[in-house]
């Protein structure tokens, strides 16, 4: 209601209220989301995400807090946000971030903050593709899994980075055929099982 614009990711929710009242507009999500948010001083924006709370102004940023990665990611695009872990308040103070800057949450609630984050590759999801920079496999693999609602199954040690770019609109098989390119890596598809060998 107050037009701010969030994009989710695949096996991604969002909760807020029809209209913002009070003091704050807080919104809740699980998985990954893109906002935009709508400038309004006098009402903060603040984002509860696993364990993570977001405070914003206005500005555009991207969190991505699905339970399977190691940590909560918020990377800042512009503007300017405040992050903070409530449950770990008297161990961690909030950390600020800068366009470019990216927090990460652990399990035990600290925060570290990268400068100079790709965000292209942040945000890729949402113009359609699959990015990486030297990510490993199973970073990938997540991705992917998430997108395609499918589940991965390892066989064997596989320890591999990739660089590049997929899009998100071929079919499952073909993004698969790309990735095992490398010679590498085998994937074999068994219904929505897909089993990954060296």
């Amino acid at each position: 209601a107050d037009g701010t614009k969030v994009w989710l990711n695949a096996a991604s929710s969002i909760r807020f209220p029809v209209v913002f009242t009070g003091n704050e507009r807080k919104v809740v999500i699980t998985g990954e989301a893109y906002f935009e948010v709508a400038k309004n001083k006098d009402m903060p924006f603040k984002v509860e995400a696993a364990s993570s709370e977001i405070e914003v102004l206005g500005t555009h940023f991207n969190v991505n807090a699905y339970d399977d990665e190691a940590s909560i990611k918020t990377t800042l695009l512009e503007g300017k946000v405040k992050v903070s872990v409530p449950a770990f308040a008297d161990k961690q103070s909030p950390k600020y971030l800068l366009a470019g800057q990216q927090s990460g949450v652990n399990k035990e609630g600290k925060i570290l903050v990268t400068d100079n984050v790709d965000t292209e590759e942040v945000v890729a999801w949402m113009k359609g593709y699959f990015q990486f920079k030297s990510a490993d496999l199973k970073t990938i693999l997540r991705q992917i899994a998430r997108w395609y609602d499918v589940d991965i199954e390892f066989k064997g040690n596989v320890n591999l980075h990739f660089t590049g770019q997929l899009t998100r609109n071929e079919n499952v098989s073909k993004v698969f055929r790309e990735l095992a390119l490398t010679g590498e890596v085998h994937f074999n598809i068994d219904g929505k099982t897909i089993i990954v060998s060296p």
